[in-house]
């Protein structure tokens, strides 16, 4: 899923697992990323036997990859919900993602502090001046909503933030996290509290549903479970081929620099990003660390050690436009595959008719929280309760 030297899995030692498996579960989640972590702490805190099994290791995917950013924004902005969904769906889509961004705040109060969940705010930049009414269209459909939203003008942008565009927005109560900690730290929690029994480096072979269950045969053994379900991510198999017929891979690409002194970040570190398509983000990591991305391109393909390290400079002199006068060194450059769907909206509900099979993608910019309201509704699934969000996110669509 991603190539090059990355930053995240240097901090944090994770745990390694040797459990003794069991023959049948109430839940098997499939793919230990960001979706099946949070999938199988909240079935796992709700009382179900689950077992969560992994191809490789907790978190060494595309969350070893994620940058930690998290906006109750979308890459596809609120204005262009409405008047693609309607008003209703589009409001309950940005409350959904709030509601999740909130939820990691309350997980994370329970994990290491490595997690290093920090409340920021968001700068949204017109990258050009055709876009200032895409920035005020934005703003206008926010504070319809009532979310929480400034307007930044060209003048306050400059004397504030000291970016030299046309107008910016800025929400708030978004927040930066280390992924790749988050990840293993919530598996960790779920499998000392709960009852998680946890499987890596193995892979799920085939699975079949019968009448009362579903047969899962890995590499050398095989278990039955009552629900099944599938958080592969950007990993291309029978389900992503079969049922998720709407998704664009992309690769992207990233950087973490070496430290630079304090006093050289602008205002309060906020998260930045901006209106073109593909777009440029920025933040900062603990250790005084700046982290840029971007430079998104339409393949499947991961990309190769030398592509990495061309889009790595073309990123730092992205950085560089807005900020001329301070010099950067490359210090981590990475990049890897993602996934993105064409209504902008993730994959969440049953994959397999009247089957027990359920699929968590959350395909976008957003994933992190995509995974976590994602999560909640996939557990209200399982139990049988209605939740009104499974009609905004459903597989077929």
């Amino acid at each position: 899923m991603r190539n090059g030297k990355l930053y995240w899995p240097e901090t944090y030692l994770k745990k390694t697992y040797k459990d003794e498996i069991d023959m049948h579960y109430d839940v098997v989640v499939i793919g230990g990323g960001m979706s099946g972590a949070l999938t199988a702490y909240r079935v796992a805190e709700a009382g179900y036997h689950t077992l969560l099994v992994d191809k490789a290791e907790i978190g060494s995917a595309s969350s070893a990859a994620n940058t930690g950013l998290m906006q109750y924004m979308s890459d596809k902005l609120l204005h262009e919900c409405v008047k693609d969904f309607g008003a209703l769906e589009a409001y309950h889509f940005y409350k959904a993602s709030k509601e999740g961004l909130e939820d990691i705040e309350q997980l994370s109060h329970k994990l290491d502090a490595r997690v290093n969940f920090i409340k920021r705010d968001s700068l949204f930049i017109a990258s050009t001046k055709r876009d200032k009414k895409t920035i005020k269209d934005e703003y206008e459909a926010l504070r319809y909503f009532d979310f929480p939203v400034d307007y930044v003008k060209q003048e306050q942008l400059k004397e504030d933030y000291g970016i030299d565009k046309y107008n910016a927005l800025i929400t708030h109560e978004d927040a930066e996290i280390n992924p790749y900690v988050f990840v293993n730290e919530i598996v960790k929690y779920a499998h000392d509290h709960f009852h998680l029994d946890v499987l890596e480096h193995t892979e799920l072979i085939k699975y079949k549903a019968g009448n009362k269950n579903v047969g899962c045969q890995f590499n050398n053994q095989t278990v039955t479970t009552d629900k099944l379900v599938m958080t592969t991510g950007y990993a291309k198999n029978k389900i992503t081929r079969r049922y998720i017929n709407r998704e664009e891979f992309v690769a992207s690409y990233a950087v973490v620099t070496e430290p630079i002194h304090e006093n050289q970040f602008w205002k309060d570190k906020a998260m930045i990003w901006e209106s073109a398509r593909p777009y440029l983000y920025i933040r900062h990591v603990p250790g005084n660390r700046v982290l840029i991305g971007g430079l998104d391109e339409k393949t499947d393909k991961i990309p190769d050690e030398k592509h990495i390290q061309k889009q790595g400079k073309r990123l730092i002199k992205a950085f560089n436009k807005l900020y001329p006068e301070l010099e950067l060194t490359i210090e981590y450059a990475y990049g890897a595959r993602f996934g993105e769907t064409k209504d902008g909206k993730p994959f969440i509900g049953k994959v397999e008719g009247d089957a027990e099979i359920y699929g968590l993608y959350g395909y976008g910019g957003n994933g992190t929280v995509y995974s976590s309201f994602g999560s909640k509704l996939l557990l209200d699934m399982i139990e049988g309760k209605y939740n009104p969000l499974s009609e905004l996110f459903k597989v077929k669509r």
